[in-house]
């Protein structure tokens, strides 16, 4: 069993250091204080999820704008817009 565990932990290891290698941004986050990793993980979330406010606010934009166009062209021009399937 301890064969084992530290074959899959040299290869764990590997690839750490890979992974490390590849994406450089997590060198300065990894040489952190212990202290300032909940803070670090906590703004990592917080930022997640105003980018998915942002996102989303952005859809509900278009949706509104698209509903303004679709009733200004029907109800004031008079031109109705309506897709065929073919």
């Amino acid at each position: 069993m301890d064969d084992i565990l530290s074959q899959m932990w040299r290869e764990f290891s590997g690839h750490w250091e890979t992974a490390r290698r590849l994406i450089m941004l997590w060198g300065p986050m990894v040489a952190g204080p212990w202290w300032l990793a909940p803070a670090l993980a906590l703004s990592s979330i917080l930022a997640l999820v105003l980018v998915s406010g942002v996102a989303l606010l952005s859809l509900g934009t278009l949706l509104t704008a698209l509903l303004t166009a679709h009733l200004l062209l029907e109800n004031v021009f008079g031109v109705s817009v309506s897709i065929v399937p073919r």
